[in-house]
């Protein structure tokens, strides 16, 4: 049933990614369930990329947030690595 149920999100992270690959969203999102799995490595290229991405005109507290939230698992996952 777990297994399932991370296939599932996998194939739905990727497919918001096709959608939107330099989206902050999709890119945070894909980056925490890296995380998650301990795909540090992963993980760290997908928050970078989610940095990268520009910033939404309509959205910029929504994009101050996220960029904290991607800017705290990024050092995470760099923590990780470190041991």
């Amino acid at each position: 049933m777990v297994l399932a149920a991370r296939k599932k999100a996998r194939a739905n992270l990727k497919q918001a990614l096709a959608i939107n690959p330099d989206g902050i969203d999709a890119n945070y999102f894909y980056g925490d369930f890296l995380l998650r799995r301990k795909k540090y490595d992963e993980a760290i290229a997908a928050f970078e990329h989610a940095l990268d991405a520009p910033a939404r005109p309509n959205r910029p507290i929504a994009d101050e947030g996220r960029r904290k939230e991607i800017e705290a698992k990024l050092a995470e996952a760099k923590a990780k690595i470190a041991g």
